[in-house]
């Protein structure tokens, strides 16, 4: 579910009060970007769940108040009953994150006496290690 927020907010922030006609429309904004554009087909997958009014509605909330945390908590709190209540919506969201390269176990990592250790795409580091004097 924490894979699912950012564009969820991505969708609703880009298309204001409109969201749900905006998400409906399979044609609207073909050149959005990646981010809203996962968040359109995660939405429209959501709206047709179960509890798709109720999910609706909260987006719509957010959309009209993006900084409202009150807003942000009802959206996670009507996602989390979705996907509770509907395994094949689990599943398919599940493969629509992971086909934009989201989610899923990304890294494996192993450490034995390392130092500085990173994990992340799109990182730097630069450690330099010296020997304690005698």
């Amino acid at each position: 579910m924490q894979d699912l927020m950012p564009f969820v907010t991505a969708a609703a922030g880009a298309y204001g009060g409109a969201v749900v006609q905006k998400v409906s429309d399979a044609a609207a904004d073909a050149g959005a970007q990646a981010t809203v554009g996962v968040g359109r087909r995660v939405l429209r997958r959501l709206f047709t769940s179960g509890r798709g009014e109720q999910v609706q509605a909260a987006v719509v909330e957010l959309a009209e108040a993006p900084e409202d945390e009150a807003s942000v908590d009802a959206v996670r709190a009507q996602l989390v009953e979705a996907l509770s209540q509907d395994r094949q919506l689990v599943t398919d969201l599940a493969r629509d994150l992971a086909d934009a390269g989201v989610g899923g176990d990304r890294y494996t990592v192993t450490v034995s006496g390392g130092q500085g250790v990173q994990v992340g795409s799109h990182n730097s580091q630069t450690n330099t290690f010296t020997t304690p004097a005698a």
